[in-house]
């Protein structure tokens, strides 16, 4: 059963796709960024953003932050700089001679203003170089487009202009928190950090009360101010924040100071009859007061990026989240990007929201899978989740191995199904299997069958006017698209036969026929992994291939074959024989295993949604 939440959730995404192809709405949107070179990413790996929220999945050190950082240096006056720079432990190397390139990426954004190419698409490339003249080593600047990344060299163009909201809530620490577990007393003149705390919150306390910006005077005798306002947040973001943690917030309020020693963020919360302060307060809490104050402060159009949001928020919190930043998008317009390790941001997402980052074991450089269904991203990162335990059922043991040799070639893609066969055949499979699952409305169960058993349409019975919608009559269209009889039970005796109880069975075994049923490219397997040319190599006599060549059946050829290699037709033989042929098969690539990986992949969308 689908609740509200669950709804609502479905509903907003549902809102953002019906928008989101009126760039017009979202303008200066970011379309792509492309890494060339680019730390240890692949060479030339990119992202395409076609969803108004990107989520970033990978595990622990495998670029989600470096791919951020990269965005927060798109817009006009930032700079990568602030968060990648050269140190002598971690040298950045100007210039690659090997691949002759420097650092550099590139982004692609939407203008609903037409540049000189007639054209509402611009594209930045940014490098890092160093001046002769400059002390700056750490320093990036735009450079003209370069046709060899497929950009479009006619014109130079501006970076984007557009605000920018950055929070890394591994560092969103309170005032209160940088001081406790970080402060040094020594020359305070306090008996400890507790002391020092208690003497210098009277002061805060008096500010926030006040509202007075206290000032101190330097040894230059100047002001030095050591707050800035309270700010009071707005009866929304109050009720914002209380939607995301279920709880009643009455009033919070905000105020940077430098009390505890150094400049930090002091939250005071009052809710259900008391107050307190981050000092007592969730980390989690104080994370979600500054998010959302600062999201719904944030310009129509911000590109808003957020690094590991799920730190300290409970499943619940996150959800409820999420449904908060897909609302903004819809009311705002706004970009947003997460970095992630929690499945909950992306377990309903579609999967071109879904970028997969990840260490290549033969490269050890990092791979960007652009489109990643939720499915893929929980098994990559080890979690279990509502898609696990998807199963393909296929008619023999060859069906099986073809497709679980496709799975394990695709780099992880379809690590959720599990492929497996019973003995009985295509059509003990559609009388008894199928029947079984069409009524348990088994969702994640599917069938793929050889090419042969795709033997008609399968009936749309909702086009069907009700007078006709007789069993007998889609006893019949079921008869033909499974080529066999389906016996359906129904209760009563002689004089109470239930035909409605037929009518729905069918009904169901043909929603799931539709949905859940698949079917092999070509007649069989056989025929899929035959190679006339690889059999020329292996076999050196003619009157032996003359006979391959005579058989009807790529089965018997099959047979045929493995007589003349192992001079034996043992099961274990032809079993070896085709495994040699499944081998030569995967190398080859071809037509017919980019249809079955089509397949695979048709499955995936429909166990993810």
């Amino acid at each position: 059963m689908v609740t509200e939440q669950e709804q609502e959730l479905k509903t907003l995404i549902a809102t953002i796709e019906n928008i989101k192809s009126n760039l017009n709405l979202f303008d200066t949107f970011i379309t792509k960024i492309a890494f060339p070179y680019y730390k240890h990413f692949t060479f030339n790996s990119y992202i395409n953003f076609k969803f108004p929220l990107t989520i970033l999945v990978g595990k622990n050190g495998s670029g989600k932050t470096s791919a951020i950082h990269a965005l927060y240096g798109s817009p006009k006056n930032k700079s990568i700089s602030d968060y990648w720079f050269s140190s002598k432990l971690d040298p950045i190397e100007d210039f690659r001679e090997d691949i002759q390139e420097r650092p550099c990426f590139f982004y692609e954004y939407y203008s609903k203003e037409k540049n000189k190419l007639d054209s509402n698409y611009n594209a930045v490339l940014y490098h890092r170089i160093k001046h002769k003249n400059s002390k700056v080593s750490d320093y990036w600047e735009t450079a003209r487009p370069k046709k060899k990344y497929q950009m479009n060299t006619k014109e130079r163009f501006s970076p984007v202009d557009k605000n920018l909201v950055y929070i890394d809530f591994r560092k969103e620490l309170s005032a209160f928190d940088k001081f406790f577990y970080f402060g040094n007393v020594d020359n305070l003149r306090s008996a400890g950090v507790q002391d020092y705390l208690r003497t210098q919150s009277k002061k805060l306390k008096n500010v926030i009360d006040s509202g007075n910006i206290v000032n101190l005077k330097s040894k230059t005798g100047t002001d030095n101010p050591q707050n800035k306002k309270v700010v009071t947040l707005s009866k929304e973001e109050v009720e914002a924040i209380s939607d995301i943690f279920q709880e009643e917030y009455n009033e919070i309020k905000i105020i940077k100071h430098k009390f505890f020693h150094d400049w930090g963020t002091s939250v005071i919360l009052q809710r259900k009859g008391f107050t307190y302060s981050e000092a007592h307060a969730g980390s989690g809490e104080i994370a979600i007061v500054i998010l959302v104050h600062k999201i719904l402060n944030a310009a129509p159009n911000s590109l808003i990026l957020l690094d590991e949001p799920e730190v300290s928020l409970h499943p619940g919190a996150q959800k409820r989240l999420l449904i908060f930043l897909l609302k903004q998008i819809v009311r705002y317009k706004h970009q947003i990007v997460l970095s992630t390790h929690s499945p909950v941001f992306a377990e309903d997402m579609p999967k071109d929201a879904i970028k997969r980052f990840s260490r290549n074991p033969d490269t050890h450089r990092i791979d960007i899978l652009d489109e990643c269904f939720p499915s893929e991203a929980f098994k990559f990162l080890g979690l279990s989740s509502k898609y696990d335990n998807a199963k393909i059922h296929v008619e023999d043991g060859l069906a099986a191995r073809i497709l679980e040799k496709v799975i394990k070639v695709s780099s992880d893609r379809f690590d959720a199904f599990e492929v497996f066969f019973q003995p009985g055949g295509a059509t003990y499979l559609k009388q008894n299997y199928i029947l079984h699952y069409s009524k348990q409305m088994e969702n994640k169960i599917f069938v793929v069958l050889d090419g042969d058993q795709k033997l008609g349409d399968i009936i749309d019975y909702d086009t069907i006017p009700p007078s006709n919608l007789t069993k007998n009559y889609l006893q019949k269209e079921i008869d033909n698209f499974t080529g066999t009889t389906i016996s359906f039970a129904k209760d009563g005796g002689a004089g109470h036969s239930r035909d409605d109880q037929v009518l729905v069975a069918q009904k169901q075994y043909i929603d799931y026929y539709k949905n859940h049923v698949y079917f092999l490219p070509k007649q069989t397997p056989e025929e899929i992994i035959w190679d006339d040319e690889i059999i020329l190599k292996w076999i050196d006599n003619n009157d032996v291939l003359q006979e391959i060549s005579q058989k009807n059946t790529f089965k018997d050829k099959i047979f045929c074959a493995a007589k003349a290699i192992f001079d034996d037709t043992e099961k274990d033989t032809i079993t070896a024989m085709e495994n040699m042929l499944i081998k030569n098969w995967i190398q080859k690539n071809d037509d017919s295993q980019r249809e079955i990986k089509n397949i695979l992949l048709e499955l995936m969308d429909a166990i993810n949604n």
